[in-house]
């Protein structure tokens, strides 16, 4: 098993990992240590360390949404099915699995590497129970002391974790998969393709685009904008957005359509939806 590379129009592509002869379509990746993890429906493949990881020996049969700790030396991963679900957690060569559960929240980290998620109406906390709560997609605050996630009516919450007294952040639109900064920020997309940034009483709109991704080091927000027919992308750039430059495009690809753009060492990380392939785009300092 083994990562192919290529440079092409000033873009390095990554090629879906391999095994058995198989080529896994990509639905998600993540750096991990000095290498990547490539996150297919029914299948983990990492390289640096490599190994392999099929839904199946879970008894799940997906997995979605790969979340790299701060240091970048862990990965988590959702895995479930109709019957269940578990959170994988992958360090180098070794596998951690938690669970299996009824229900399993994606997985999240705070800024000291702690792992959190939610499962049967608890709040987990690197496996122990930290209090309680009912929400598939959740966000901790770097110093993990709050949760933010949308409640039934589509409202971003966020929650105290000791004394888990929740305050709603937004009302004004519908939102969906909200996730803090490190600066103790609020990122949410909303349901009619509005990227927000909520910071106390303050809202402000960064773009209309989707998959919203924190870049740590640039201070800023990477995301795509896409076309579509009704039916599938016809279209997809990756565009970065800072509060002092606004919105600026990183890549003009007609035939490439980069989806779920994430930060990496080496530049930034992406899915192209079309052929299911792993590219990074090198950026520059």
């Amino acid at each position: 098993m083994s990562v192919l590379s290529a440079l092409t129009a000033g873009m390095m592509f990554h090629f879906s990992l391999m095994t058995g002869g198989i080529l896994t379509p990509a639905m998600g990746v993540a750096p991990l240590g000095d290498g990547t993890l490539v996150a297919g429906r029914d299948l983990l493949l990492w390289d640096g360390e490599p190994g392999t990881l099929s839904a199946s020996s879970l008894g799940c049969d997906r997995f979605h949404r790969p979340a790299s700790s701060p240091d970048g030396g862990a990965v988590a991963v959702w895995a479930g099915s109709d019957r269940g679900g578990c959170v994988v957690v992958v360090r180098g060569a070794g596998v951690e699995v938690m669970g299996p559960f009824r229900r399993a929240g994606l997985p999240c980290w705070d800024g000291d590497g702690n792992l959190w998620f939610t499962a049967d109406g608890s709040l987990l906390r690197n496996g122990e129970v930290a209090g309680c709560l009912d929400a598939h997609h959740i966000s901790v605050s770097p110093p993990g002391d709050k949760v933010v996630f949308t409640d039934r009516s589509d409202r971003i919450l966020v929650m105290d974790i000791q004394t888990q007294a929740s305050d709603t952040v937004s009302a004004s639109c519908r939102f969906y998969g909200p996730f803090f900064t490190p600066g103790g920020g609020i990122i949410s997309p909303s349901l009619d393709r509005g990227i927000w940034l909520f910071e106390g009483a303050s809202a402000t709109f960064v773009d209309h685009g989707d998959h919203p991704a924190w870049w740590p080091e640039k201070n800023g927000l990477l995301y795509i904008r896409s076309s579509d027919d009704g039916m599938n992308l016809t279209s997809s750039d990756i565009w970065f957005w800072t509060r002092d430059a606004g919105p600026s495009r990183l890549t003009d690809t007609p035939y490439i359509l980069e989806t779920f753009p994430v930060p990496s060492p080496g530049g930034v990380l992406f899915v192209d939806a079309f052929s299911g392939l792993v590219g990074m785009v090198e950026v520059g300092p």
